[in-house]
């Protein structure tokens, strides 16, 4: 991905320094007008270091992508939710992400629209969170039916609308201490949107889940003193709505 809340952090600590800090040097000279060199400057290493690292500037741009990857798959593997909310819950995970890093989050952002390689890149970085959703889903669901389709349908729609309340809050954060870029109001929607979306594919991928029973009626009713089954079942009858 590009990409109720969950209730642990990914790691504690913000991105990668290295890597904001080349983001960050890229995004301000340019993809293209910015040299391995400078960017090995700037992260604190040496040219040889930085290749054994990340490889190129490309590679450098979704370095992160890379831990988080791996945080969502181990997230899904220690999970003891059911498999629905296993999946919105890691989700939230790489959001949760996004949100505590909002200016590399953005020059990233800035790039991906400047660089057409870059965003096709992206599409590559997506596509292997709905592989990992997907893995985890076709493990825990039931196995009779057919259900491989819907679980394939889920695991591409969690990760769409992740991406597309990502997109939208990038948009909206466009410069530091911007109030959109920590509004925790936008980590709630999302965490809604993703429980809704959970709930339309539910029966389809657990199964007919037993009719709901309509709620018992409770009728109070204080008798003064003793009283036969008569009395009692007409103080019943007298105190029905």
């Amino acid at each position: 991905m590009t990409s109720p809340p969950s209730s642990r952090p990914v790691d504690g600590h913000p991105a990668d320094g290295p890597v904001a800090a080349a983001i960050g040097l890229l995004a301000r000279q340019g993809f293209d007008a910015t040299s391995v060199e400078e960017l090995a400057e700037a992260s604190g290493m040496s040219r040889s270091t930085f290749f054994r690292r990340f490889g190129s500037k490309e590679d450098v741009v979704f370095a992160d992508h890379e831990r988080i990857l791996h945080q969502v798959k181990e997230r899904l593997a220690e999970s003891r939710l059911e498999p629905l909310a296993a999946v919105t819950d890691a989700a939230m995970l790489v959001f949760e992400h996004h949100l505590r890093n909002p200016e590399t989050s953005r020059a990233r952002y800035g790039l991906l629209q400047a660089v057409p390689a870059l965003r096709d890149r992206e599409l590559v970085t997506s596509h292997r969170y709905e592989r990992a959703f997907l893995h985890y889903l076709t493990d825990k669901l039931p196995r009779e039916g057919r259900r491989e389709y819907m679980a394939v349908a889920f695991a591409a729609a969690v990760v769409a609308v992740h991406n597309a309340f990502l997109r939208k809050w990038l948009r909206a954060a466009t410069g530091p201490g911007d109030t959109a870029a920590t509004d925790p109001t936008r980590a709630t929607a999302l965490a809604s949107e993703l429980q809704a979306l959970s709930e339309t594919f539910r029966t389809a991928l657990l199964g007919v889940q037993a009719t709901a029973q309509p709620a018992p009626t409770v009728v109070v009713t204080v008798l003064s003193g003793p009283a036969d089954k008569d009395a009692i079942a007409q103080a019943v009858r007298d105190a029905l709505p």
